[in-house]
């Protein structure tokens, strides 16, 4: 029998009731500061990034390939930061079982975005093996480092049954666990809350797979910013700042001896023959669509604005596109084109993302969302708990 596939949960009247958030008011004129939406038009601070979706499931598992154990730790399509200690956990058991029965002390790993170097920092510090990351990119050219940093379960898919409910709340609890635990140890990780309109849903399968992990959401009567009046709600999570956390992590494993070796493979052919590992861990993302001829992946455009960074804004925002003020600056998004595989960005879309979010703060005219907007219905409608990625 097929397996079912988990993708928007679909919260019961009995779940609602019992879910039903905390209500608190606000003075009329207790507003949060508004952010400044100017930036230069000269060098627009426009970026793109493609998300490795993955239709079904993300891809966590072993294979043998002849003498060869492959793990394969992709497919996360906008969480990758905020899923990757967990996934990175759940690769060093796999490891650590494989290692029972086997003599190999050196591991490789594909890949040097988020999954790659958390997977290597374990792989390195629990087991105590030696680690070779290849890539054809730095860390700082992935695809990690253009993501917005809120943690969140944005985009995903997963197995809707008994073991991959189990499987996805073991990995969020010890995602988010292990990011609390880093507030203020230079990781770039601090505590925010998170101001939507209505309940959102890459908020809402966390508390529905992991009860207890993340506070319920307060029902607010007014959301405290400039602008046409709407009540929402407020959430408690965790802002994840990559140009900060991709570095240290870096840091960390050259630190230790960790060799980056810049390569490109065409085919998981090549690099089972080129590679002399015995143990490979597949961190390769959307990369695993060609080299692991894997139909089930899907590249989702994905396009931010970057502002100057306003230190006064402590929150995040969630209304029609997201906000997220971080130290290097505002991140403003989104878009969401399913089937694009490109990273340059489009002008006239970054500026359809603040036009919009000026609106939403009372700082220009209400503007109707575009198809690509990652808020327009349509994709809200096709895509799992569609967010803040």
């Amino acid at each position: 029998m097929a397996k079912a596939k988990k993708r928007v949960p679909a919260r019961s009247k009995r779940s609602k009731a019992n879910d039903k958030p905390a209500r608190k008011s606000a003075p009329n004129d207790a507003n949060l500061p508004t952010p400044d939406f100017s930036y230069d038009t000269q060098h627009p601070p426009f970026i793109a990034g493609v998300r490795p979706s993955r239709k079904g499931s993300y891809r966590l598992e072993a294979e043998t390939a002849g003498t060869k154990v492959v793990v394969h730790n992709y497919g996360h399509g906008g969480c990758g930061i905020s899923l990757s200690w967990g996934c990175a956990a759940k690769v060093r058991d796999i490891v650590k079982a494989h290692l029972v029965s086997s003599q190999d002390t050196r591991v490789a790993v594909l890949g040097a975005g988020v999954m790659g170097l958390t997977a290597a920092t374990l792989l390195l510090r629990d087991l105590g093996l030696t680690v070779t990351i290849y890539a054809d990119r730095c860390p700082s050219e992935t695809t990690s480092s253009k993501a917005g940093g809120q943690w969140s379960a944005s985009g995903i898919h997963f197995d809707d049954t008994t073991a991959g409910r189990q499987q996805f709340k073991d990995i969020l609890t010890t995602a988010y666990k292990t990011f609390k635990d880093s507030i203020g140890k230079g990781f770039g990780v601090s505590e925010r809350p998170n101001y939507t309109a209505s309940r959102a849903e890459n908020f809402e399968v966390v508390l529905k797979v992991a009860p207890g992990l993340i506070k319920k959401p307060c029902a607010l009567d007014r959301l405290p910013f400039e602008g046409p009046p709407t009540s929402g709600y407020e959430y408690q999570t965790l802002l994840v700042e990559p140009p900060i956390f991709i570095p240290r992590l870096e840091h960390d494993l050259r630190t230790r001896q960790v060799q980056f070796v810049r390569q490109s493979f065409t085919s998981s052919d090549a690099i089972l023959s080129t590679i002399s590992e015995n143990i490979i861990v597949n961190c390769t993302g959307l990369g695993s669509m060609t080299l692991w001829n894997d139909t089930n992946m899907i590249p989702i455009k994905g396009q931010l604005v970057l502002l100057s960074p306003q230190h006064k804004l402590q929150y995040l925002y969630g209304q029609h596109g997201y906000l997220f003020p971080r130290t290097d600056s505002v991140v403003v998004g989104g878009t969401y084109e399913e089937g694009v595989n490109n990273e340059t960005p489009c002008k006239s879309q970054c500026e359809h993302i603040i036009a919009v979010m000026k609106g939403n703060f009372g700082k220009g005219p209400v503007v109707p969302l575009e198809r690509f907007h990652i808020h327009h219905e349509n994709n809200k409608a096709r895509t799992p708990n569609v967010g803040d990625a």
